[in-house]
């Protein structure tokens, strides 16, 4: 038997569940939510997991399972924990996993990032969880895993392999042959899974597949300033003043007298 009280609280309760179960899926989807499109040029796309596609404009966010290509054009995502990715032209990257929840400035023990890098050239710069919880952090190719130490680095990937490049921190790079490290100033390529990548000399360039973008590389540090040098002082001749001729007076004339003086 029902009585009357009961009806409002089992109403109200009717009306509140369905209304927590959607504050929740918003709730999960926003944790999914991995980075934001801050910038973007060209005919750049995101790809959903379900095959959807939609423009990659200023302010879309990018969730786990989706992938950004660049197509003819350019993009850089900003994550959530401070991380920050370029994509050149060409590319093709994704977020395979993603987990951060902000914890007083610091990344927690669960929190991790897995991405995928297909093709192209990009630019990466680290965040919370690449700089505190660097095991947490990876960068999949199809030649080799990409792990860091809180840093900066650049990579191609093309038919020829994959190329990093450290600008700043340490990257370490391992397949099933081994794993290398890359200090600030040094290139390491990976021609393939089953090689082990190659550490070049610190001043190689990085070797980009053929009609790859070229990444923005870091500002140029100023040199010292050049002190002009200083020309030595020739005196200057003072001009000669043309010498003034003396000038003669005329002889004196000798009055004439008359007659009559």
């Amino acid at each position: 038997m029902m009585f009357l009280s009961d009806r409002p609280d089992r109403l109200f309760l009717s009306v509140l569940a369905p209304l927590l179960f959607l504050i929740g899926l918003a709730g999960e989807a926003q944790a999914e939510a991995a980075a934001n499109v801050v910038f973007a040029t060209g005919a750049a796309r995101i790809v959903a997991a379900d095959g959807s596609i939609r423009a990659a404009a200023r302010g879309t966010a990018v969730q786990a399972g989706e992938m950004v290509d660049t197509q003819d054009g350019r993009a850089q995502l900003r994550f959530s924990d401070g991380a920050a990715i370029s994509l050149q032209p060409g590319t093709q990257f994704r977020v395979e996993q993603y987990r951060f929840v902000e914890q007083d400035g610091r990344a927690g023990e669960d929190d991790m990032v897995v991405m995928r890098f297909l093709k192209g050239t990009l630019r990466a710069i680290s965040g919370l969880i690449g700089r505190q919880k660097r095991e947490q952090y990876r960068m999949d190719t199809t030649v080799g895993t990409i792990g860091i130490r809180g840093t900066e680095y650049g990579a191609a990937l093309g038919d020829g392999g994959l190329s990093v490049t450290t600008y700043a921190g340490l990257v370490e790079v391992c397949n099933d042959a081994g794993c290398a490290l890359v200090a600030p100033g040094q290139t390491l390529v990976v021609p393939g899974n089953n090689v082990k990548p190659q550490l070049k000399g610190a001043a190689e360039p990085l070797e980009l597949p053929r009609g790859a973008a070229v990444p923005q590389l870091p500002p140029v540090q100023p040199s010292a300033p050049v002190v002009p040098q200083q020309m030595p002082v020739v005196p200057q001749q003072m001009p000669v003043a043309p010498q003034q001729m003396p000038v003669t007076a005329p002889p004196a004339t000798s009055p004439t007298y008359g007659p009559n003086y």
